[in-house]
């Protein structure tokens, strides 16, 4: 199955293709104004020799994060499958990072930056996220990361923005794995098509994350 996945969560944005569920390219860009991301996708698509009537699948981010950008990418999505009368599904921005990592067998948490000094962040065991997305300050985070000793690695945008307070606590890692990946969201859209076989195209919104500061974590 050839997936086309689309992720604008964020300041930068990713666009990806993935067939039988092997990565065949990805391509990176601001995301600011909606403009940038038709011409990635026609870029992505020339450079792999391949038709938008190719395509089999549309996965996108789902967030959570900028709610403009998100809308962007699922307006885009929804276009794409409605004229090319295919399905669409919805991946957690979180989860494409957690599934790079997938191998540690300790728990990692997932930190996307939010507006001002706020970030999200879920924890997840391998690929199995163990609580909800959740906003918090940089600072109740770090607190509850220092009591957490089975901790292995934060990952994500907004663990890259907060790499050297993080560091003070816990492994972040590299900065290549937390960049926005559209070809791991069309990996997971695959995936998760396969089991499910449901077109989301109606139902389809961004993630929204409650805004509170959790006094504690798993």
């Amino acid at each position: 199955m050839m997936v086309l996945g689309i992720e604008t969560s964020h300041e930068q944005g990713s666009i990806g293709l993935s067939q039988d569920g092997q990565l065949v390219g990805e391509v990176l860009f601001s995301v600011g104004p909606g403009e940038r991301l038709l011409p990635a996708l026609e870029s992505l698509l020339a450079l792999h020799h391949i038709e938008q009537q190719q395509l089999e699948l549309i996965s996108v981010a789902l967030g959570p994060g900028s709610f403009t950008s998100l809308r962007i990418g699922m307006a885009v999505g929804k276009g794409l499958a409605q004229a090319l009368c295919i399905p669409i599904v919805g991946i957690a921005s979180m989860a494409a990072y957690a599934e790079r990592v997938s191998f540690l067998s300790k728990k990692i948490c997932v930190v996307l930056p939010d507006r001002r000094d706020l970030i999200y962040y879920a924890l997840y065991e391998r690929n199995r996220p163990i609580t909800a997305e959740m906003s918090s300050t940089l600072g109740s985070l770090h607190e509850q990361l220092e009591q957490m000793p089975d901790l292995e690695l934060c990952i994500g945008p907004g663990a890259e923005r907060h790499r050297a307070e993080l560091e003070r606590v816990v492994a972040v890692a590299p900065a290549a794995l937390n960049r926005p990946s559209g070809a791991v969201i069309a990996q997971l859209g695959a995936l998760t098509y396969s089991q499910s076989q449901h077109d989301e195209l109606w139902t389809l919104e961004p993630l929204y994350v409650q805004k509170l500061i959790a006094e504690s974590v798993i």
